[in-house]
């Protein structure tokens, strides 16, 4: 129980402290970056504008293999003698007509390869089911599929046979090849826009320094100069004592006033499968979670809900009477935010008393000297010391710390992450960093974070800030499409956006006219590869699910809808609401 209240704690802090700005604190000009970075950013904006202008843009860009072909799902007792026939070669038409398997479709197959998280190369076939909202994939190792393979992939299977391990039941998925996967050229006018995305953003530069990342504030091992700093600040500028808060006490005082303990005897708490939150992670493109809400009968049987043992905290609170645990409640919800509006004041004259101190106390400066080299020795920080260091050391020096403290997310209400690029892209700003300023920001547009886990429920308090991007005189369109196209064998860094949350920040644009007709020009461009074609629909899909007005959506997606017929893949299209 402990151990879970903490967890919770943790997860809610971040976020709790966050709101009293919003997410981000904003400035007199509207943004959560100030006037002078702002005016700093401009000024770098505008020479990288004319840069582009002189740049070579003969550079021809290539799409990802793609191919025609079959899908095709089986499960059974039969997958076994499917697999011998994949194997012989037989036609997908016969196959189809043989097995009547559950699943078949006619789609576009894409074609990539990379390294898997065990460092060995690997070659997957994905497609994308636009109307039926699906994404299919199969895979290889690289070395089985040339063992496997030898010339083009036309009239060939690649499939995964699979035996699960807790009933032994079978499943087969196949695709089958109508053609060979082939790059197609990327058109003249897409092409520089990808140019112009990689002007803009510096694919020799990474945000972070380092691949370490940090569950904790601190490594146990690196916490000596730093506690010994942090400890002669607070003894030079002391808070205010704090009144006793129990964050177990006030959870389990929750669970008493708000619902009884689960019921012993209950089953598995959910009634279809689409009630659990699944993520997904899709480092190409479409971002979208796509959930299998096809109910499984032996659920509840194979799961059966077990209820947590109830705390000792929790029958010592039982007994008491409903006004008794109010009150104690009550004082506890009190004492909360009697210690955090202390701390608020305490930290807003933090910054005055640290200048003070570093100006005046040599102690305090060779302290905090010791505490900043340890903390870049071991690439490992703490947001406090970051500040400190801003204040007195530098900001370039402040910047450097973050870039070497890579912050995971404890849940999805953990905003530590948002919050650790917000403050590197400000740094940045301010010390005129732009490679670093610009990929931070778009991390923060795209939500490009890692966390333990993450529900959809905590999406809606993050926010896109286009807004700051459209001030800086960028070529906003030419930069969203150069990042939102696919391309075969990019740079290493090369920045691709995320489509839902690229397509919930251009329904806040200034300029949603001239989007809705660039992306609707995409969708219907005959020249351009099909795959990004899927892509710029599913980019205009979730633009018009995020535009703000039931009108503007309509209007929108009528104008999607029209396309429909013309296009290579089938799509709904925009739903009226009800």
């Amino acid at each position: 129980m402990k151990y879970y209240v903490t967890l919770i704690a943790l997860c809610i802090a971040p976020f709790v402290c966050s709101q009293s700005y919003g997410e981000f604190k904003v400035h007199d000009n509207g943004l959560i970056y100030s006037e002078t970075a702002v005016g700093k950013l401009i000024h770098i904006v505008d020479s990288l504008n004319l840069k582009f202008k002189v740049c070579d843009l003969s550079k021809n860009f290539q799409s990802l293999p793609q191919a025609q072909g079959y899908y095709v799902e089986l499960e059974g007792p039969r997958c076994k003698e499917a697999v011998a026939d994949l194997k012989s070669g037989m036609s997908a038409d016969v196959f189809i007509q043989k097995y009547q398997p559950e699943h078949s479709s006619l789609l576009s197959i894409l074609q990539q390869e990379y390294i898997n998280y065990e460092k060995r190369p690997m070659i997957t076939w994905r497609m994308l089911d636009v109307l039926q909202q699906k994404d299919y994939e199969v895979e290889l190792p690289k070395d089985e599929y040339k063992t496997q393979f030898s010339g083009p992939l036309k009239q060939k299977w690649v499939y995964h046979y699979k035996v699960y391990e807790y009933d032994k039941s079978e499943h087969l998925s196949a695709m089958y090849f109508l053609s060979s996967p082939e790059s197609k050229s990327i058109p003249s006018h897409y092409s520089r826009a990808i140019q112009y995305a990689l002007c803009m953003i510096d694919t020799t530069q990474t945000v972070m320094l380092t691949e370490k990342v940090n569950y904790e504030r601190f490594d146990r091992k690196h916490t000596k100069a730093f506690l010994k700093f942090w400890n002669y600040l607070e003894k030079k500028y002391p808070r205010v004592k704090p009144r006793p808060y129990d964050y177990e006490l006030g959870f389990t005082l929750s669970q008493l006033n708000d619902y009884e303990m689960p019921d012993s005897t209950a089953t598995f708490p959910y009634d279809t499968i689409a009630d659990i939150d699944f993520v997904t992670v899709d480092s190409t493109a479409v971002d979208t979670a796509i959930v299998d809400t096809t109910v499984v009968d032996t659920t509840a049987a194979a799961f059966p809900y077990v209820p947590p043992k109830p705390s000792r905290l929790y029958r010592r609170l039982q007994r008491m009477t409903k006004e008794e645990r109010q009150q104690l409640r009550a004082q506890n919800d009190a004492n909360y935010r009697y210690n955090y509006e202390q701390d608020s004041i305490w930290d807003s004259h933090l910054a005055e008393q640290v200048q003070k101190l570093y100006t005046s106390d040599k102690k305090f400066s060779s302290l905090l000297l010791a505490a900043y080299e340890d903390a870049i020795r071991n690439s490992h920080s703490d947001a406090n010391l970051e500040r400190v260091v801003a204040w007195t050391l530098g900001r370039r020096e402040a910047l450097e710390m973050k870039r070497r403290r890579r912050v995971i997310g404890g849940c999805s209400m953990d905003q530590g992450p948002r919050i650790h690029a917000q403050e590197i892209a400000v740094l940045a700003a301010e010390t005129t960093k732009w490679e670093i300023f610009l990929r931070s920001h778009l991390d923060i547009m795209n939500d490009r974070f890692e966390r333990v886990s993450d529900g959809s429920y905590a999406y809606a308090g993050r926010k896109t800030y286009i807004r700051e991007l459209e001030v800086l005189d960028i070529n906003l369109i030419d930069l969203i499409v150069g990042i939102t196209l696919r391309i075969d064998n990019p740079s290493p860094n090369h920045y691709y956006s995320s489509i839902s949350r690229m397509g919930r920040a251009l329904a806040e644009s200034q300029d949603r006219e001239r989007i809705e007709r660039t992306i609707l020009e995409a969708v219907s461009a005959t020249d351009l590869d099909v795959y990004n074609r899927q892509l710029f629909y599913y980019l205009y899909m979730n633009y018009v699910y995020n535009l703000p007005d039931k009108t503007q959506r309509e209007v929108a997606g009528m104008r999607l809808n029209a396309l429909l017929p013309t296009l290579p893949f089938s799509a709904k299209g925009y739903v009226e609401e009800k």
